[in-house]
């Protein structure tokens, strides 16, 4: 009986490993555009691709569905979520508040480590600020994702941290990223060099401005409202 129940364990701890590795698999393809809104995901479709059964994909697309990517149909699988341009921005506004105050608060928390880990990120977005392919613009949108998700935890508010993970990233970031060029992208990047000048002299006031400012200009990038 204790060997079944092992089993079984066994067994539920490989499910919740595979939903894991196919649920980030799903949501930087959904992130980055690679899977564009309206799209259908189907359960045995996708653990034919990769190489899975269908429970760790079905888990993947529930969590997916929480965090307002995909909307979940138990047994047929999911669609990707079209945005509207006022869901984008509102989303946006969200994030400018709750992320400009994660940077205050991390300008007096934030350790040596972290400070030269988003120097180390925003050097390594330079070569790819004028990249063009879908590589290159992949690399440049999971570098900025780090740099944010490092100024949150810096913060070391566990409520920051749960609210700002609960807000759906929009889905449209490679796509602006694209659109609006090098130029935009230079642009962004040296707000990313301001945002960690703050952190480095400890100014909250400056810091939290300067988040502000950077995540208002990226979701008029977003929804294509930027003159």
């Amino acid at each position: 009986m204790r060997q079944g129940c092992a089993s079984a364990q066994g067994e539920e701890s490989v499910a919740s490993t595979g939903g894991e590795t196919v649920y980030l698999s799903l949501r930087a393809r959904i992130l980055s555009g690679q899977l564009s809104a309206n799209t259908m995901l189907r359960e045995q479709a996708l653990a034919a691709e990769l190489g899975v059964s269908r429970t760790p994909v079905r888990e993947a697309l529930r969590r997916l569905d929480e965090a307002g990517l995909v909307t979940f149909v138990p047994n047929r699988g999911a669609t990707v979520v079209a945005w509207s341009v006022e869901e984008v921005r509102e989303t946006y506004m969200v994030r400018a508040g709750l992320e400009s105050r994660a940077a205050g608060l991390a300008a007096s928390r934030i350790t040596a480590e972290e400070l030269d880990r988003l120097a180390a990120l925003i050097d390594a977005m330079e070569p790819v600020l004028t990249a063009d392919d879908d590589a290159g613009l992949a690399a440049l949108s999971s570098l900025n994702a780090e740099f944010h998700h490092i100024v949150v935890a810096a913060s070391r508010s566990p409520q920051l941290m749960t609210l700002t993970s609960s807000v759906a990233r929009v889905p449209l970031m490679a796509a602006a990223f694209r659109r609006r060029g090098a130029e935009y992208r230079a642009r962004s990047n040296h707000q990313h060099r301001d945002i960690l000048t703050a952190l480095r002299t400890g100014d909250a006031i400056w810091a939290e401005v300067a988040m502000r400012g950077h995540i208002l200009g990226a979701r008029n990038a977003v929804s294509g409202t930027e003159g």
